[in-house]
């Protein structure tokens, strides 16, 4: 229930406490890898980077941080809201903890060294508490407002927020500042939040703003990795950081405090640091990387207390952060005509942030290469996933797992192997999949709501359909059809309650054919019996949980679309012009509406068809090739981005629907 306008927030405030360790590093630097990333990048200190922070104030005549107020000194500007006046000194000592685990310059505490995430970050110091009383939401938002009036003039990048109150299991905006921290979002200031010290005593959920869709929420996990008790998690939750024993500052030096309200400017201050290296990230490129190169904690292995979420949540890791922003930084190309070079067969997918991820086999050197293409359209350098062979990856499938990581199955021609290769967070890493004999063509590759790998795929030598799935480190494979000629050209698809189905041909009646899971078995049936071969087979499940796929019928050449509903499957010719249908890509909007992009060779052009079983509409999106084609859609926009094969600059293509 939204909160009134006279809603509260509360500062979170745990009691410090003390640990001993023999480490040169204090042991949340080390869980971190605060201190590889120091040594590793010595001037990546988020020097050019200002963060607000909406707090009780700073202590700005600490040395740790500054020792004075105003321009020149670490905490350069800020305003007291509580006494309306310019010296945000702070008397409750809240905000300083946030502040010293931030941008504090390195200090010893009982021995060991510690340091603010971005030392040479500037700080805004916004006092909007000087206790523990509760906090106006209109107070909140005179806070917010004044960073938006002074954004451009101090360099804004960041503002951190550890404080919250309710507690909310999905997405909410609070009517009195949520239009403010939009604003800020939209302007590209990266927002983060504490999720809250309520543990799961109301069950799964965070405090807000953190559950706000423009704020980052952060929980907190102890120097063993294992989450906080008094950490507020849920499905909402994005990122987990230190939130117990913390080296930090307080009014009367340093000492370790915990609570979520520390975890969140380790995530601020690793933004900070990210945007030194390419200023040009926007908010949901920092937090595709920072949870594709974090690490995953389970909730539920561990863990203290009566309850756990069986969650997986990315744990921040300071180092994988680092290099890859190095890594997606904009590359020579930076356009959509620099990569893509000599591409074949590839494949497109969008991470939830927006970033786009690319996957091809260059048929120039036979190796798969990959980069990605930032929310605001610049190309990273691109890499190779995969050069152990004179012939690798003719055919692959890319998928995300749900930490925004990619992964690869593919083709080894060198080999005749099925080969997977999937991104940790910090590399790459392949391995040898099935290798019996000529095995692996036409992968089609997903991850099951476990996290799990999956690959559909055709074993050549004997004709089968086969199933592959990665289980606590082992592949474990099944056979889906072995009845005559069966497998080629498979199109997995996993449905919102995890059903997994496979869509192929039947090379032997040339019938398309469909599997799906049933239980703990496979069932069998046939989408299309009038048909004499089929290829290009796209699967997608609608909001339905209905089964909707396009394909191409190879005699006489046509473009055909079935769904499955309560009658049975339905089948429709939508393109009939000869050779048409092509590298079919089947996508279901947020209307619920599919959306097919094909090749039709007799205009040599491609083709968007979109609707319904009954009513279609066409559009040539591209005239003059289109082979190789391989779509994805976006979820900041819903529309479709799609590549395509130029024969006469023998590169990938890149426009939208």
């Amino acid at each position: 229930m939204q909160k009134a306008v006279d809603s509260v927030l509360r500062i979170e405030l745990l009691e410090g406490r003390v640990l001993f360790t023999s480490l040169p590093w204090g042991p949340t630097a080390q869980l971190v890898r605060q201190n590889t990333a120091v040594s590793d990048f010595p001037t990546v200190t988020g020097r050019g980077q200002t963060i607000a922070v909406i707090d009780t104030g700073i202590d700005y005549n600490l040395p740790e941080l500054g020792g004075g107020f105003g321009p020149g000194h670490k905490v350069e500007a800020g305003w007291d809201f509580v006494n309306n006046d310019a010296d945000p000194m702070d008397t409750v000592g809240h905000g300083t903890k946030v502040a010293g685990v931030l941008a504090a310059s390195s200090f010893n505490l009982f021995g060991y060294r510690y340091r603010g995430i971005a030392p040479d970050a500037k700080l805004i110091a916004l006092r909007i508490d000087d206790s523990e009383d509760p906090v106006p939401n209109t107070r909140i938002e005179s806070a917010l407002q004044w960073v938006i009036d002074h954004r451009s003039e101090y360099g804004i990048t960041g503002v951190n927020i550890s404080f919250g109150y309710g507690h909310f299991s999905s997405d909410f905006s609070d009517k009195i500042f949520g239009d403010e921290l939009k604003t800020l979002a939209d302007d590209g200031l990266f927002i983060t939040s504490s999720s809250g010290n309520g543990g799961l005593a109301n069950g799964p959920g965070i405090e807000y703003p953190a559950a706000d869709s423009n704020v980052v929420s952060v929980g907190g996990v102890d120097q063993y990795d294992v989450i906080n008790e008094f950490t507020e998690r849920g499905s909402n939750l994005e990122m987990l950081a230190p939130g117990s024993d913390v080296g930090t500052l307080t009014l009367d030096g340093p000492d370790t405090v915990s609570g979520t309200s520390f975890s969140a400017p380790y995530v601020a201050g690793t933004a900070a640091l990210m945007r030194q290296i390419d200023p040009m990230l926007q908010p949901k490129d920092i937090l595709s990387i920072l949870r594709a190169g974090g690490k995953d904690n389970y909730d539920g292995d561990d863990e203290f207390g009566s309850g756990v979420t069986k969650l997986t949540f990315p744990r921040l890791d300071i180092e994988n952060a680092l290099n890859l922003a190095t890594a997606r930084s904009p590359g020579l190309s930076g356009s959509d005509s620099g990569v893509g070079a000599h591409g074949n067969n590839n494949a497109l997918i969008f991470d939830p942030q927006g970033v786009l991820h690319f996957a091809y086999f260059d048929s120039g050197d036979g190796t798969i290469k990959y980069a990605t293409r930032s929310t605001d359209g610049n190309w990273s350098t691109v890499e190779e996933i995969d050069n152990s062979g004179d012939t690798v990856g003719t055919y692959l499938s890319m998928a995300l797992d749900q930490r925004g990581r990619p992964a690869v199955a593919y083709f080894d021609v060198t080999h005749s192997d099925l080969k997977y290769s999937a991104f940790d967070g910090s590399q790459w890493n392949a391995q040898t999949v099935d290798s019996k004999n000529s095995v692996g063509l036409y992968p089609s590759l997903i991850f099951d709501h476990d996290n799990d790998p999956a690959i559909a795929y055709y074993r050549k030598t004997t004709g089968d359909l086969k199933f592959a799935m990665l289980r606590s480190g082992s592949w474990v494979f099944t056979n889906l059809d072995t009845g005559d000629d069966s497998g080629r050209s498979p199109s997995l698809a996993m449905d919102s309650n995890g059903r997994l189905a496979v869509a192929y041909e039947n090379s032997s009646s040339g019938w398309l054919r469909y599997v799906e899971q049933s239980g703990s078995t496979w069932a069998r049936s046939s989408i299309d019996k009038a048909t004499r071969g089929v290829s290009y087979i796209s699967l997608a499940f609608d909001q339905n949980n209905q089964p909707n796929v396009s394909y191409y019928d190879a005699h006489p050449g046509d473009l055909k679309y079935g769904i499955l509903d309560s009658k049975g499957w339905q089948t429709v010719k939508l393109a009939s012009k000869g050779a048409v249908g092509l590298y079919t890509q089947l996508t279901i909007n947020s209307d619920d509406q599919p959306s097919i992009i094909y090749y039709d060779r007799h205009s040599n052009s491609v083709y968007d068809v979109s609707g319904g079983l009954n009513h279609w509409s066409y559009n040539q999106l591209v005239l003059g090739g289109g082979k190789f084609i391989s779509s994805a859609l976006d979820p900041n926009t819903d529309n479709s981005v799609f590549s395509w094969y130029q024969l006469d600059t023998n590169v990938l293509r890149f426009a939208n629907t």
